[in-house]
């Protein structure tokens, strides 16, 4: 008898002795039948574990009401039991079901029972008693989350609630009452240190017990602050201080800190944080003098500003969603009427646009006019682009990113544990259960609502870019001013999403001409000879008027600024960004003044012009602006530049320029000499990290040139010689042989930690998807759902050539070396390398869509190859797959990455010997199968391959073919037998 058949035997044999009422003996075989269970790496010894601490947590809970027991000791160690069965088991369970949610609403039960005894049994402190209600209080309301109809905790809630009341004010009363009140004196001068509970005290330590409160229970200590006038107070010590505290600075940033934990509860916000008590001019005070004192080298402090900042940040947010629940929560009748009766009582005040204005560009000063000392401080500039990303969100997505910027500075497992604006959105399951007028009515009213949002954000944007409120100045002044190049980039890629709200260019060429130098907006909507010949205007004729190598520092600073916007557009908006660098910069002076940033030799000015470089060869409108920069050898100068971000910038416009000609692609030399800056660029990361004393800056810096040198290479990966070095080990000549070849580079940036939540992660993913597929495969891929094939296209093309041309496609088909056997050999090398290893790394942290889609695309791939499969499963690719399948109903986006890994799923399982799987893999994998036969959505080739795999874990034992008809599998085989393939049937047949 196994382990775990052991322990399933005593845990009915407790089970059997606690139903008899011999409680002592039911304890004693749960704790034996956990004995019996040694090993919990798998979901099922996990929760037999959870299940048997839940029993014997409950036989203490039991025995505890016994007189002739120690109830103190045993509900301790039903306090143990649960928060080891929860902290231990469930927690780590790797996916959730209703019978699991089942069992942790029972032990969250059991704790509170637990700790709402020991606060009543009377041996406790006062202090005690409200930490036990306290903990149970938050138990007992995250049952109710997920259990919100279960009788016997809102009952205990109750008395709970009942308890606080006779204890005189609720939860942390006397914490929370003392502290605001010694602040209070303090703040009015009217009070010394004095003490709570014997402790002496001064206003940090005050401040510091109202955090604790707030991280113990957010909701309770909110409400108590707010009943208790605390807002106000705390808004008087953020904005005068407190009289003779010699860590003034510090209690400033602990009250703002206690202000925005309590405005994450809404009601907070509601009933507590008006216009009257929190009024957000007070913060704009604050971070404008902050700014003031740091400019004027009066040591203004950007801890404090970045904290008003981030309150801020939460009242905005709060205002969005309000405005997404008053417009979503009347209910549609069948008719498709909306219920105009649903009142809503609070009033919402909108923060103003000048308080937002003023505060952004107030903090966008530190990198522009501060001292030395806070010249590359970026933390200012950075809480202002989430400030303004906040203000701008024009859908529900954006609104849920705003929202999950709110928490992950502070908190990041909170991040998405806010109700989520997009839960408003319908979807196809909520289209099935609606009457089509109800459909309409709320489309129509989705459609309504990201109209007038889209409206409101252009209106900010407008405003802040505006010449008179001097925004997008500040901006660009900044992005110019700091040696950071990631913030700048970031500002870059603010700019450009600001400008993508707006949807006729006209009004972005409008918006951006005066920063641009441009007097008229309208130019280049008919090309005019005469005007490109000014365009075209040479170095050397600026050069002759300047003088060789002098540059105005003023002249160059404009360039720069609209070098930088200029790269913004190009980034976000591709057509007015092309204008720009041919019409709009300095009156169509664009290319020339692109050479003088190239030519000024200033480390900002070369690497901004790096990014328009490298954002221009990403428009095809754009690169014909670029060939005399190639012609001339003006590029070189930067490829060959000692700062690797300027480097990277334009070894990233070589590949792109170089790809999309015909010459320069078929040139060899040049292409492998862009692999070896690729590589170099990889390379500069490893050695920030082992360099002594590396400071944040430079970290950042190779950071940004490591994703250009990802970028580099995945454009050249699509090319058939540069996937067989790669894969074979390539180094640049002159390498140390101590250096990691260019595959294992890519391999341990995957493994790092949080590699899989970088911008990287996605260029990662599309070289390893390139190495393991041939340029013909890629070519059939994209004929599916066409209505010719790619055999057809080729015949369509070939009436049209000569013989000889025919041989030379041939020729060039047979030079290409992209056969079936070369891409089965690089999958081998890629197993080898452990390239399933980083798929698994990337996909654990990995947040974005598109990558995650990529991952598993590369990963499918790759589980074509038969011989490959069981050392995917060995690195973790099945597990990973599984673990992605969840149950909750997924929405559209959702459903088509489930898609790709029970694809992945199925290809891995087709010839795999069910033997080297572990149980909780082999039982675990049916589901998922099956619901990809079940998917209508799915091609035949993933019906097909499933079904295979199905047929070989059923054929292993019966334990399996039990699993298969348990999860509903034989009807679903059945209708899988009617397809309309022949392939299809016979696999469900079999």
């Amino acid at each position: 008898m196994s382990q775990a058949e052991t322990a399933e035997v005593l845990k009915e044999r407790g089970n059997d002795s606690f139903r008899k009422g011999n409680v002592t003996v039911a304890a004693q075989q749960y704790t034996s039948a956990l004995q019996a269970v040694q090993s919990t790496t798998t979901d099922d010894d996990r929760l037999l574990s959870a299940t048997l601490l839940s029993n014997r947590a409950m036989c203490k809970l039991k025995l505890s009401e016994s007189p002739s027991q120690n109830p103190g000791e045993l509900l301790n160690d039903c306090l143990d039991d649960c928060t080891t069965a929860l902290g231990e088991h469930l927690d780590k369970l790797k996916a959730t079901s209703d019978s699991t949610n089942s069992l942790r609403g029972k032990i969250l039960y059991r704790r509170a029972r637990a700790n709402v005894s020991l606060a009543m049994n009377g041996a406790s402190t006062v202090d005690r008693e409200e930490r036990h209600l306290g903990d149970a209080t938050r138990d007992l309301m995250q049952l109710l989350t997920f259990d919100p109809k279960n009788k016997d905790a809102a009952k205990l809630l109750n008395v709970v609630r009942s308890t606080h009341s006779k204890m005189g004010g609720g939860l942390g009363r006397n914490k929370i009452s003392r502290s605001l009140d010694f602040l209070r004196a303090v703040v009015d001068g009217k009070g010394p240190p004095g003490e709570i509970n014997g402790e002496k005290i001064d206003s940090l330590k005050c401040l510091r017990i109202l955090q604790g409160s707030l991280a113990e229970d957010v909701s309770s200590s909110a409400e108590d602050i707010g009943r208790r006038g605390g807002v106000p107070l705390l808004v008087g010590v953020v904005h005068r201080g407190i009289p003779d505290e010699s860590d003034e600075v510090t209690c400033r940033i602990a009250a703002l800190h206690i202000l925005s934990a309590c405005c994450s509860h809404d009601p907070f916000i509601l009933k507590y944080a008006g216009r009257e008590s929190l009024p957000p001019n007070i913060l704009t005070r604050v971070v404008e003098e902050e700014a003031s004192q740091s400019v004027n080298a009066q040591g203004g402090s950007t801890d404090v500003a970045v904290a008003a900042m981030a309150l801020l940040v939460r009242l905005i947010v709060h205002w969005d969603h309000r405005q997404v629940v008053r417009t979503f929560s009347p209910k549609i009748y069948e008719d498709g009427t909306i219920d105009r009766t649903a009142k809503f009582e609070e009033q919402l005040v909108e923060v103003d646009i000048s308080t937002i204005c003023r505060v952004a560009i107030a903090a966008f000063s530190w990198n522009t006019q501060s001292t030395s000392d806070c010249k590359n401080d970026g933390r200012a500039p950075r809480a202002a682009l989430d400030l303004i990303s906040a203000w701008t969100a024009s859908d529900l997505d954006a609104l849920d990113a705003a929202s999950d910027a709110c928490y992950a500075p502070s908190d990041p497992s909170k991040k998405g544990s806010a109700k989520r604006a997009t839960t408003h959105r319908i979807n196809q399951d909520d289209i099935r259960s609606m009457k089509p007028r109800q459909v309409a009515a709320h489309k129509k009213r989705e459609a309504d609502f990201h109209r007038a949002n889209a409206q409101r954000s252009m209106q900010h944007v407008s405003a802040f870019c505006s010449e008179d409120t001097g925004g997008l100045d500040a901006m660009l002044s900044c992005a110019v001013s700091t040696e950071d190049h990631r913030l700048r980039r970031e500002i870059g890629l603010q700019i450009g999403r600001m400008m993508t709200l707006f949807e006729e260019d006209d009004d972005v060429k409008k918006l951006a001409a005066p920063a641009l130098g441009c007097r008229n907006w309208k130019v280049g909507k008919e090309d005019d000879s005469e005007e490109e010949g000014v365009s075209s205007l040479t170095i050397e004729e600026l050069d002759e008027e300047k003088g060789e190598g002098i540059y105005d520092t003023n002249d160059l600073k404009t360039q720069m600024k609209r070098g930088q916007l200029t790269a913004s557009l190009l980034a976000g908006k591709p057509d007015v960004g092309t204008w720009s660098l041919k019409h709009g910069w300095s009156d169509g002076s664009g290319v020339a003044e692109l050479k003088e940033l190239i030519a000024s030799d200033f480390p900002i000015a070369m690497s901004i012009a790096s990014e328009i470089v490298s954002s221009a060869s990403s428009v095809e409108s754009s690169r014909p602006l670029l060939a005399t920069l190639v012609s001339e050898g003006t590029l070189d100068d930067l490829l060959i530049h000692p700062d690797a971000d300027v480097r990277s910038g334009a070894a990233s416009c070589a590949a792109k320029i170089g790809l999309a000609s015909k010459a320069l692609s078929s040139d060899d030399s040049q292409v492998m000499g862009l692999l070896d800056v690729a590589i170099e660029l990889l390379e500069l990361e490893v050695d920030a990290s082992i360099a002594p004393g590396a400071n944040e800056s430079s970290s950042k810096t190779e950071s940004t040139s490591m994703d250009r040198g990802i970028e580099v290479m995945a454009y050249l990966a699509s090319k058939t010689f540069v996937k067989e070095k790669i894969v074979n080990g390539y180094r640049p000549k002159g390498s140390p042989s101590e250096r990691k070849t260019a595959l294992a580079r890519l391999v341990d940036i995957a493994c790092e930690p949080n590699s899989g939540d970088t911008q990287m992660a996605f260029g990662i993913a599309g070289i390893f998807n390139l190495l393991a597929v041939s340029i013909e495969t890629l070519r059939k891929e994209a004929f599916i759902g066409k209505e010719i094939t790619k055999e057809q296209y080729d015949q369509l093309q070939s009436l049209g050539k000569t013989e000889e041309e025919k041989d030379a496609d041939a020729a060039k088909d047979d030079n290409e070396g992209d056969t079936p056997k070369a891409v089965t050999d690089r999958i081998q090398k890629l197993a080898n390398a452990n390239v399933p290893r980083a798929f698994v790394k990337l996909l654990e942290g990995a947040t974005s869509s598109a990558t995650q889609d990529k991952l598993l695309e590369a990963m499918g791939r790759m589980a074509t190859e038969p011989s490959v499969r069981g050392l995917m499963i060995q690195q973790g690719c099945l597990t990973t797959c599984l673990q992605l399948d969840r149950g909750e109903k997924p929405n559209e986006e959702e459903k088509k990455l489930l898609r790709r890994a029970r694809s992945c799923v199925a290809k891995l399982l087709v010839t795999t010997n069910p033997g080297i799987l572990t149980v909780s893999q082999r039982l675990g994998s049916v589901g998922p199968l099956l619901k990809l036969v079940k998917d209508n959505d799915a091609l035949d080739l993933m019906h097909f391959e499933a079904l295979l795999s199905l047929t070989n874990l059923a054929g292993f034992d019966d334990e399996t073919k039990n699993r298969v008809v348990a999860q509903k599998g034989v009807p679903i085989l059945s209708y899988a037998m009617f397809s309309d393939h022949e392939r299809v049937r016979q696999a469900a047949t079999e």
